[in-house]
């Protein structure tokens, strides 16, 4: 056990933030201000601790690291056991970097700003949990404990119309952490105590037992991902949220989706379940293309952004199949960009949006008259595109590589996917910088110069992450 419990410390600041946020007082002259500070002090303290991990462990992956272990319960005894490899820590730092990201993008609105930060944060303890833990107890209570915080943001924040909508998305997700209870519960008792994820694979089962466990672990991890025909439950709520920061962490979930899937199911299969896998790349390329398609075809640009999020997650879920520990850490390495280019494309999509509600003008053209802002979108548009100015470039050729060597034909309709949701992003785009006239006494506020170098530091990690996102443990 390492000397300093890196791994309980990630997960206990954000709670300490929340009980400063709690105590921080804002007022008409300070606007929020108080509360926003202490939740960005809080993630850069846990960026410099993830940091500081990654200086203390290997880069290979599977290697699990920093190993702590703390006792819950004595009857029954049920030990927490967490640790981590360089695949889970950068995936911890991705979701910190696009948390903060967020937090940049709501700091001029001042709307209960208390709350959604309290929120975040909590959401934030709870997936650091969740990447860390190495047994099924600690898996199951924080892939549980994460709908707490999402289902309070998108409550309070996401101006659902339709409640129905946002009814059945709670249900749908309920539905799955059951399963994954009951699952939980049978390879508890199964195994008469505690399994680390790793073991799972290694429990004997009846032919029956073993299918019905597995068959809810399956639907459980499938309830985090947009995938058809859920995806219109998510899909209906994501295009409801104007909050910036809500929808990352709205659009995080299904990254605790693809990361079960990799770390808790077997890499060798019993034989009772390879037909779930086949059902799975089938459901995979049908919600890819029809994803795809609908985000073409789609004016709304929430929708556009969903859409391509939603391709690359389902993308990245048939990389996590491949039987090979550098694709999986492949994997890694595009989602880290990944997630950064969308929470971004997020952030500037907004101001664009608020700006344009302001004027009362069209989105046409509306780059034109902001210079700042068109060079930032432009850049993280060609970053999603996967050109190479991101991890995403090479990466995303080793996956597509390891999916046209397992499955040729999933994998090309994966490219075309991938190709349809490209073009829905480059087709905003030239709307947006296409040049139009208007009134030329309307002003079109560009974004500020402090925003802009915020914005391209960003764009700078996406660069530097370009041949390796674990380049600072090299040497």
């Amino acid at each position: 056990m390492s000397q300093i419990p890196f791994l309980l410390i990630l997960i206990l600041l954000p709670l300490c933030g929340i009980l400063f946020a709690v105590c921080s007082q804002d007022n008409d002259r300070t606007k929020g201000r108080n509360v926003l500070s202490v939740a960005l002090l809080t993630v850069f303290a846990n960026v410099a601790f993830l940091i500081t991990a990654f200086l203390n462990v290997s880069s290979e992956y599977g290697n699990m690291q920093l190993v702590e272990t703390y006792l819950w319960l004595e009857s029954p005894k049920i030990m927490l056991s967490f640790g981590v490899d360089s695949f889970s820590l950068l995936l911890m730092l991705g979701v910190h970097l696009a948390l903060l990201i967020g937090l940049w993008g709501v700091r001029k609105d001042y709307w209960l700003q208390k709350s959604r930060i309290i929120f975040t944060l909590l959401f934030l303890s709870l997936i650091n949990g969740f990447f860390a833990a190495l047994d099924i107890i600690s898996f199951f209570i924080f892939f549980e404990a994460m709908l707490i915080p999402l289902f309070m943001l998108i409550g309070m924040f996401g101006e659902i119309k339709k409640q129905a909508g946002l009814f059945r998305f709670m249900l749908y997700n309920l539905c799955g952490v059951l399963l994954l209870f009951a699952a939980v519960m049978v390879l508890y008792n199964h195994n008469g105590g505690s399994l680390m994820l790793n073991q799972i694979s290694a429990v004997k089962m009846s032919h029956v037992k073993e299918i019905t466990v597995w068959s809810s672990i399956f639907l459980a991890f499938l309830s985090r991902i947009p995938i058809w025909p859920f995806h219109s439950w998510v899909s209906a709520v994501s295009s409801g949220i104007k909050n910036p920061l809500v929808f990352i962490v709205a659009n995080l979930m299904p990254l605790s989706g693809i990361y079960s899937f990799i770390r808790f199911w077997p890499q060798s299969m019993p034989d009772s379940i390879i037909f779930i896998v086949t059902a799975l790349e089938i459901i995979s390329v049908i919600s890819m293309l029809f994803i795809a398609l609908i985000g073409l075809i789609n004016k709304d640009i929430q929708y556009k952004i969903f859409s391509f999020m939603t391709v690359y997650y389902i993308f990245f879920l048939l990389g996590g199949f491949l039987p090979t520990d550098q694709i999986l850490l492949n994997v890694g390495f595009s989602l880290f960009a990944f997630m950064l280019i969308f929470a971004s494309l997020e952030v500037l999509v907004s101001f664009q949006e608020e700006e344009r509600l302001k004027k009362n003008i069209s989105v046409e053209g509306i780059l034109f008259h902001m210079p700042r802002a068109s060079a930032l979108f432009t850049f993280m548009v060609f970053a999603g595109l996967g050109l190479p100015i991101s991890a995403m470039f090479i990466n995303n050729f080793v996956i597509v590589s390891g999916l046209l060597i397992y499955n040729f034909s999933t994998a090309v309709v994966a490219l075309v996917a991938l190709v349809l949701v490209a073009s829905a992003l480059l087709q905003e785009l030239f709307a947006r910088r296409q040049k139009v006239l208007v009134d030329a006494e309307l002003v079109i506020v560009d974004v500020s110069k402090l925003d802009a170098v915020f914005m391209w530091g960003i764009a700078a990690i996406l660069l530097m992450s370009l041949s390796d996102p674990l380049w600072f443990m090299r040497g």
